[in-house]
């Protein structure tokens, strides 16, 4: 049997390999955007929460919590979160693109994730869809590793809520049983359905590949 590492795996694989890095770059440009999006999006929803809307038709009350002290630690995190941002956004347009830029960025999107549930109602937030949507980012960059490493530390992020919530908080913010058990297993699956795209996607790139060599053959 071919092994994985034999010449011809390796040229069967080069295809994959080369639209992987391609996707990587362009994933990350595309990820980076949204994160900025998403940061801008949700600040404003903090926003209407601190301050309100009235708008006639559009009446928006302030949330009596969401006090200065809460709204100057999210303000912080989202500034932290955007200056990631612009960090990332230099290396790409200099051509800095080392593979460990997509580990380190959605590292860095899944600590200040986790930071500012947190400072707010940890597993009762409703930001927990957050982590959902980081790891659909991560599947932008074809990178089965980095689907991994984003369903893992969602699933860490989820698990540290949760013991803050159970053991270092005097706030009634834990949430059922069963209720952690929905949201683990969703994320856990999410990672999977995203990790199954990326293999579908490869395994497209290498049958591709097989045809062309095909056709190339007297």
């Amino acid at each position: 049997m071919e092994s994985e590492s034999s010449p011809q795996a390796v040229e069967r694989d080069a295809p994959w390999v080369t639209v992987r890095r391609w996707q990587e770059y362009a994933g990350e440009r595309r990820a980076n955007l949204l994160r900025v999006v998403g940061v801008a999006a949700f600040y404003s929803i903090e926003l209407i929460n601190h301050y309100g809307v009235n708008l006639g038709i559009l009446q928006l009350p302030r949330e009596e919590a969401v006090n200065d002290r809460f709204h100057l630690q999210v303000t912080l995190l989202a500034v932290a979160w955007t200056i990631s941002a612009v960090a990332v956004h230099a290396c790409l347009r200099n051509g800095f693109f080392p593979a460990a830029l997509k580990f380190i960025s959605t590292g860095i999107d899944l600590f200040l994730l986790t930071a500012i549930l947190a400072i707010a109602d940890g597993p009762r937030s409703p930001l927990l869809v957050g982590y959902f949507l980081l790891i659909a980012l991560s599947g932008l960059r074809f990178n089965l590793a980095l689907v991994r490493c984003a369903a893992l530390g969602a699933l860490a992020g989820y698990l540290f809520l949760l013991g803050e919530a159970r053991w270092f908080t005097e706030r009634d913010i834990t949430v059922p049983r069963y209720y952690q058990l929905i949201t683990l297993v969703a994320l856990g699956l999410t990672g999977i359905v995203i990790g199954q795209i990326v293999r579908k996607v490869h395994g497209m790139a290498r049958d591709y590949a097989n045809r062309v060599q095909e056709r190339q053959r007297p």
